[in-house]
């Protein structure tokens, strides 16, 4: 090799070295960004989870009272339809 292939290939070499400095401090960066949108869609998770608790309450008292009117109603219609049987029975 002469002096300007040389020459040549140490600039390639330290243009490569500066490109590859670039593109480590850039994915550094990227990690960064990627980890605060990962804190923030932890914190997004978190409140997420405290709604649905507490929309489970309140659709389990919900459900409750859907089975007491369900309970009331059984028993009414049980009891219209006794009454019915001994009427019809008694005549």
């Amino acid at each position: 090799m002469n002096k300007k292939e040389v020459d040549t290939y140490r600039y390639n070499l330290i243009s490569r070295m500066e490109e590859q400095t670039i593109l480590t401090a850039s994915q550094g960066s990227d990690i960064k960004h990627i980890s605060e949108n990962q804190i923030q869609m932890n914190k997004n998770l978190d409140e997420v989870k405290a709604l649905i608790k507490e929309q489970n309450g309140r659709v389990r008292s919900v459900e409750g009272d859907v089975s007491a009117f369900k309970a009331i109603g059984a028993m009414i219609s049980v009891m219209f339809s006794s009454l019915f049987a001994y009427l019809f029975t008694r005549s």
